[in-house]
């Protein structure tokens, strides 16, 4: 059996990682895992499970070239925070794209799977500019343009659900799930999402990895198919209604009203796209991946995963919200306004 080496850019990252960890599972794959640090924890822990961690910078074009050499595919995924898209005197998150999709192309890689995103100025005719999005939707439009691929999957990730892990972030959106108020209630607030408020989410632990792997086990039937990336579509009520179930605690959404515009940053930098996110949704009538939301290809790929690992049959369905509550909250204690747990001696 030939065993196709997947190369990762961005191993150690969220979704790089999710990706790195399904494909190990694989005899089918090898991975190798680019890093600008292979001594960090985190690679150290992929090349315990078995990756291959290789040092290139994505600026430079001759070290992607060894990182990709051999690859019958890679995965790419950019991170849009890094702060050398900060200055603009360095490179743009677009001239990194181009720069590691030539020397994919240089080194025969057959199967390119990139995690993009909408086009958010287009789709809002100006209204919203997302520089993240943006630059994605380009970056996917030159790696198609090269024509040398034999596979191009685009996908683009929903709303992570491991968001609701960082307790630093709980407050800017009223607490939830963490900060119960003065009552004894979890309140999550947002804006709204708009169109029918069908929210798209991820457990990118869960199934993210799977969904990615899912493609690359028959990448030319998925060719061009912009994928959506999501476990379970669930409104912001009916998010804080299934952890009220899966937890027993009394949890609400009160939307933020009247518009997107409303949503206070506190000057954080990661919040602006957060912001932008709910413009591109309001202005476009909820259709954060630039068309209607489909979850349809997600549960394809997921079971086509599990029936490659022989995953136990409960096992060949996508994450619910209820579920990965349940397993990350049925059973923990809420925190007190400063952050510790009412246990705390802190």
């Amino acid at each position: 059996m030939e065993v196709k080496l997947i190369t990762i850019f961005g191993a150690t990252g969220n979704q790089g990682g999710s990706v790195a960890r399904s494909l190990l599972k694989n005899p089918a794959f090898r991975v190798r895992g680019i890093t600008r640090n292979p001594a960090s924890d985190a690679s150290k822990t992929l090349s315990s499970q078995g990756a291959e961690m290789v040092k290139a910078n994505g600026l430079d074009p001759e070290e992607m070239r060894v990182a990709f050499r051999g690859s019958w595919g890679i995965f790419l995924n950019i991170n849009s925070d890094d702060k050398i898209f900060t200055n603009p005197e360095n490179p743009t998150e677009f001239d990194m794209g181009k720069i590691i999709a030539d020397a994919a192309a240089s080194e025969g890689v057959q199967h390119f799977v990139f995690s993009s995103g909408a086009p958010c100025s287009e789709l809002t005719n100006g209204k919203v500019a997302m520089k993240a999005m943006d630059m994605k939707y380009k970056t996917e439009q030159y790696i198609r343009s090269l024509g040398v691929f034999k596979s191009v999957l685009p996908l683009s990730p929903g709303w992570f659900l491991e968001n609701f892990l960082s307790i630093e972030a709980a407050p800017i959106f009223g607490g939830f799930p963490h900060f119960p108020n003065d009552e004894g209630r979890l309140v999550f607030r947002t804006p709204h999402w708009g169109g029918k408020e069908d929210v798209p989410w991820l457990s990118i632990s869960d199934d993210f990895g799977d969904i990615v792997q899912g493609a690359l086990l028959d990448p030319e039937t998925w060719n061009g198919h912009f994928i959506h990336a999501l476990s379970n579509v669930r409104s912001f009520k009916e998010l804080t209604e299934d952890f009220q179930e899966a937890t027993a605690r009394e949890a609400t959404w009160i939307p933020i009203l009247p518009s997107w515009e409303q949503f206070e940053t506190h000057g954080i930098h990661e919040l602006e796209d957060v912001k932008l996110m709910f413009g591109l949704t309001q202005v476009t009538g909820g259709k954060y991946f630039g068309e209607t939301t489909e979850i349809d290809t997600a549960t394809k790929l997921k079971k086509a995963t599990a029936v490659a690992l022989e995953y136990p049959q409960e096992k060949h369905r996508l994450m619910t919200v209820k579920e990965w509550f349940a397993t990350r909250f049925a059973n923990t204690t809420l925190c007190k306004e400063d952050g510790t747990t009412p246990n705390s001696s802190a």
